[in-house]
């Protein structure tokens, strides 16, 4: 078990710095920065790193986060472990569909909140043709930010969705 979690612990730390060397900035972030009078000294932050969607069934997992928010997914395996890696190109968090001991699917406990574009309506299309269930349909936030929605996946996990529209 010590070396699955040693070699499980290396993969994510190889994983964790490669997503957070610099890479191009997206279109939204090549803007002219404002005028040093008008220009706030703080910088965006993320409370995230990494996150692990527990799976039993990897390739339907894959197949199903594939299908709802149209990306490739690379699978990987390594010794007493599976993994589909989300693509890490321009994103701050990297995130990992895992399958192996000690990862359970469940509907109780943190949930993850995947950024559902422009309109939530696309993916939340997809959920349920590709084996989830949707428990909260798009919603306004409260504090009007945008808005979310709550489904069950393929494997029994929780997963949120946001959008600013």
């Amino acid at each position: 078990m010590k070396r699955i979690l040693y070699g499980l612990s290396a993969a994510l730390i190889i994983l964790g710095y490669t997503a957070c060397q610099n890479k191009p900035k997206p279109e939204l972030e090549k803007q002219p920065a404002p005028k040093p009078e008008t220009q706030k000294t703080t910088l965006m932050k993320s409370y995230v790193s990494i996150f692990e969607i527990p799976a039993s069934d990897i390739s339907r997992a894959i197949k199903f986060y594939e299908t709802i928010l149209a990306i490739d997914i690379e699978k990987m395996e390594f010794p007493e472990v599976e993994m589909g890696l989300l693509p890490m190109e321009d994103q701050m968090v990297v995130g990992v569909i895992m399958k192996g001991e000690g990862y359970t699917p469940s509907p109780d406990g943190v949930t993850v909140y995947l950024n559902g574009g422009n309109d939530l309506k696309v993916i939340l299309d997809k959920v349920e043709s590709s084996g989830g269930k949707i428990l909260i349909p798009k919603t306004p936030h409260a504090d009007e930010v945008g808005f979310f929605a709550i489904f069950i996946d393929s494997e029994g996990n929780k997963i949120g969705l946001h959008s600013p529209n």
